[in-house]
């Protein structure tokens, strides 16, 4: 079927554009008619089983079989530049590693670099299969069409030059015709994976409040907000009039007199200016607003102080180590969540994204679980030491 591991640039080239949406589109037309047809078939012959499955023996060391196709070594390899921009080929930098390196080096270095592209190559040959075994053979006429659409549009980027063309082809390791096989193949892989993604099923009810359930927390809180006035009283800052008082005590009757006189009617904020030791004691002791959970100790007491104060309310003397704290509640608002009724669209969104994600985990499970009947080891090693031997061989005597 021609060079089918060509350069990732291809690949970008060919499907960014949306060609593939609208070759997807019209394959998924066709295989309606496809699938009845199929399923008047008769069970599959054993040529066709065999065919469809993997060879369990390759006939060469250097190729692999996989659902009745040949992968080479130079499949591989081969290819054109990669996405890092270099210009210098896989297979290239595959030559140079060799050359600087023992057999045992160099297929260490070598053979995981070698075992993602085939895993890749082998997955889309899956794919491949899986789609034409499901269209049905008519597809051919219009895979062709499309090839030939696209080889046309690879033309015209190129100036409308064939020439130029013909030879961007080449530096990217194919022609003419294994860049049509590349674009079938990719448009029927595609199809595979497009076609066992979850359809336009609704979403139930109890699908929406369940991920609403599994979000809010991460995604729809809205936090609690406490705004109030503070007096604090440090125990170590007081001046005692009894000198048989506790700095303790003096402190404690110290705060529980601004209570009182906050209680006859004086002015909070100006008795925090004059009296209270602590944060923003120059703002008459207003907090600005924030999350009672993101309160530091010895602060922290006044979150719990304020879930049983109403707005305006008086808390106090409350003693923690070191401290009494007079605390006035400007402002509050609990900790709640953005209503489902809200946030629907984003709950729906989420939904269309786990099915998608959960259909594709299981096409790649399925898909790895086909390929790992393939026995990769020998192919690999193979390859690598033939390369090793080629680029390590001495030179002919003259």
């Amino acid at each position: 079927m021609g060079d089918w591991n060509a350069d990732s640039r291809l690949g970008r080239r060919v499907w960014v554009g949306g060609a593939l949406g609208g070759a997807i589109g019209v394959l998924v037309l066709l295989a309606g008619g496809c699938r009845d047809e199929a399923s008047h078939k008769a069970a599959l012959t054993e040529q066709e089983i065999e065919r469809l499955t993997f060879a369990p023996k390759p006939t060469r060391s250097d190729v692999l079989l996989v659902s009745g196709e040949t992968i080479s070594c130079e499949d591989i390899m081969g290819g054109a530049a990669d996405q890092t921009g270099s210009e210098v080929s896989f297979k290239q930098r595959l030559e140079q590693l060799a050359a600087a390196t023992t057999l045992e080096q160099f297929v260490a270095v070598a053979r995981p670099q070698m075992q993602q592209r085939l895993d890749v190559r082998i997955s889309n040959v899956v794919l491949y299969t899986r789609a034409k075994q499901e269209l049905g053979e008519k597809v051919d006429e219009t895979l062709e069409a499309m090839a030939d659409k696209e080889l046309r549009r690879f033309v015209v980027e190129h100036g409308g030059n064939s020439a130029e063309a013909d030879e961007a082809l080449k530096g990217m390791g194919m022609n003419r015709r294994s860049f049509k096989e590349y674009t079938k193949k990719q448009i029927l892989s595609q199809y595979a994976r497009s076609s066992r993604l979850p359809s336009n099923r609704p979403i139930t009810y109890s699908e929406l409040v369940d991920t609403y359930e599994r979000m809010k927390d991460a995604v729809f809180v809205r936090p609690g907000m406490i705004q109030f006035r503070l007096i604090d009283i440090e125990a170590g800052r007081i001046e005692a009039t009894d000198p048989n008082q506790d700095l303790v005590t003096a402190s404690r009757l110290a705060a529980e007199g601004l209570v009182t006189r906050i209680c006859a009617g004086e002015d909070f904020g100006e008795l925090a200016e004059a009296h209270s030791h602590g944060f923003r004691r120059e703002h008459g002791g207003l907090w600005t607003p924030r999350d009672p959970e993101s309160l530091a100790e010895p602060y922290a007491v006044l979150a719990a102080k304020a879930k049983l104060l109403n707005e305006g309310e008086i808390g106090g003397p409350i003693q923690v180590p070191g401290h009494f704290f007079i605390m006035k509640l400007e402002k509050k608002r609990e900790k709640s969540y953005l209503p489902l009724t809200e946030v629907q669209d984003q709950v729906e969104q989420r939904i269309r994204v786990d099915r998608r994600r959960a259909a594709l985990e299981r096409l790649s499970a399925e898909v790895a679980a086909q390929a790992a009947v393939a026995d990769t080891g020998p192919f690999l090693d193979d390859c690598l030491r033939r390369l090793h031997d080629a680029v390590n061989a001495a030179p002919a005597a003259p």
